[in-house]
């Protein structure tokens, strides 16, 4: 399924990603939360309690996130294919290491 990948210090890139809770646990190695974005059909998936062991990637609506992220396509809780025209605009906006509003 495509999402776009966030490593530390390097640009977002659009790739295919685990579509189950499960591949995603594995994919960023560890029990993942899931972050909505309020304006898009989309989420931001990312391992909590980095801070400190992990670099930090980038910094949105207010806080830090570390380690490995990943950009999904969500809708009514349920992860969704994340349209080729949302993924480039997401993967532009979260560029910068300071993300500025969606």
């Amino acid at each position: 399924m495509r999402g776009i990948l966030i490593d530390p210090g390097k640009p977002p890139e659009i790739r295919n990603v685990p579509d189950t809770a499960q591949g995603l646990d594995a994919y960023l190695g560890g029990s993942v939360r899931v972050k909505r974005f309020s304006t898009q059909p989309a989420a931001l998936v990312y391992l909590p309690g980095l801070p400190g062991r992990a670099l930090p990637t980038r910094f949105y609506d207010g806080q830090w996130y570390y380690g490995r992220l990943l950009i999904v396509g969500r809708r009514r809780g349920r992860q969704v294919l994340l349209p080729q025209a949302l993924a480039e605009d997401l993967a532009q906006k979260f560029h910068d290491t300071e993300v500025k509003r969606l």
